[in-house]
C-alpha cells in the first residue's frame, strides 16, 4: 500500500501513522500533500490537526488549500482554513469561515477557530466583522464575537465603536452573550467610570451567573465610585451566596 492510499486509509490510525512519516520527511510528493488536504477534513480532529501540521512540515503551498476554503461542505472549508493557518500568519480569506465557525456546536472548533481570529494582521476589518456578527449572530457567535473583541487587545483602537458594541451586548435576551459582554468589558473599556455604571445594572439580572459576572467585572473595572461601593456592599449583604461572595471579592480588588 502506498503512503497515498494510506493517507486515505478508512482506520484513523493507518492515516495519522502515514502522516507522521510525512512529518518527520518534511517533504512530500504532491500527491502526498493533495492527500494530506483532504485529511484536513477528516471526522477525527486528531487526524485533521495532524494532517494540517504535516502540511506545513512540508512546506505545502498554500494553493493545496485555498481552494478548499470555498468547499461545500463546512468541515473542509474549516479544516482548510486552520491548515492555512498553522506555523503562518492566517491569510484573510480564512475570516468568513473563522466567523462561521464560531456558530458551530463544538467548542474546540469555536475556540482553535478565535485563537486563529486574533492573529489575522487587518485588525480594523476583523473588528468591524465582530461587531457585525456581535449584532446578528445566533448566541454562539454573538458570544464569540464579544470574547474575541476582548481579546484583540488593539479592538478599541481600531474602532472605538468595539466598547459600544459590547457595552451594548450587556442588555442582550441571551445570558451568555451577557456574561461574555461583562467578561468583555474591563478589556475593551476606556471609560471605566461609565462601563462601571453600565454593569451596576446587572446585580439584579435574573440570571445568577450573570449576577455574579457583574460583580466581578465590577471589581476588575477598578472604579471605587460610591455608587459602585454602595451597590457591592448591598449584594455582599443579600441572601444570595454565590453573588455575595462575588462581591466581596471584588470589594477587595477595589482596595
Amino acid at each position: 500500500m502506498t503512503r497515498v492510499d494510506r493517507l486515505g486509509a478508512p482506520d484513523a490510525d493507518v492515516r495519522l501513522a502515514a502522516i507522521a512519516e510525512l512529518t518527520a520527511a518534511g517533504a512530500a510528493t504532491p500527491a502526498e500533500v493533495a492527500a494530506l488536504a483532504e485529511c484536513t477534513a477528516h471526522e477525527k480532529k486528531v487526524v485533521q490537526r495532524r494532517a494540517a501540521e504535516a502540511l506545513a512540515a512540508v512546506g505545502a503551498p498554500a494553493d493545496a488549500l485555498r481552494a478548499r476554503l470555498a468547499a461545500p461542505a463546512f468541515r473542509t472549508r474549516w479544516g482548510a482554513a486552520y491548515a492555512l493557518s498553522v506555523g503562518a500568519a492566517p491569510p484573510a480569506e480564512v475570516l468568513p469561515i473563522l466567523l462561521e465557525a464560531f456558530g458551530e456546536d463544538d467548542g474546540d472548533v469555536r475556540w482553535a477557530a478565535a485563537t486563529i481570529l486574533v492573529r489575522l494582521v487587518d485588525v480594523g476589518t476583523v473588528v468591524h466583522a465582530l461587531r457585525a456578527l456581535a449584532a446578528t449572530g445566533n448566541v454562539a457567535q454573538r458570544k464569540m464575537a464579544l470574547y474575541c473583541l476582548r481579546d484583540l487587545r488593539g479592538g478599541p483602537d481600531a474602532s472605538p465603536g468595539a466598547v459600544a458594541t459590547v457595552t451594548g451586548a450587556l442588555a442582550d435576551p441571551a445570558p451568555p452573550v451577557r456574561l461574555a459582554a461583562l467578561a468583555s468589558l474591563p478589556a475593551v473599556a476606556v471609560d471605566r467610570a461609565a462601563a462601571a455604571r453600565a454593569a451596576l445594572r446587572l446585580l439584579d439580572d435574573p440570571d445568577a451567573g450573570v449576577r455574579r459576572a457583574a460583580a466581578a467585572a465590577l471589581g476588575k473595572l477598578g472604579t471605587g465610585a460610591p455608587e459602585v461601593r454602595r451597590a457591592l456592599d448591598a449584594a455582599a449583604a443579600g441572601e444570595d451566596p454565590a453573588l455575595a461572595r462575588a462581591a466581596r471579592r471584588a470589594r477587595e480588588a477595589l482596595r
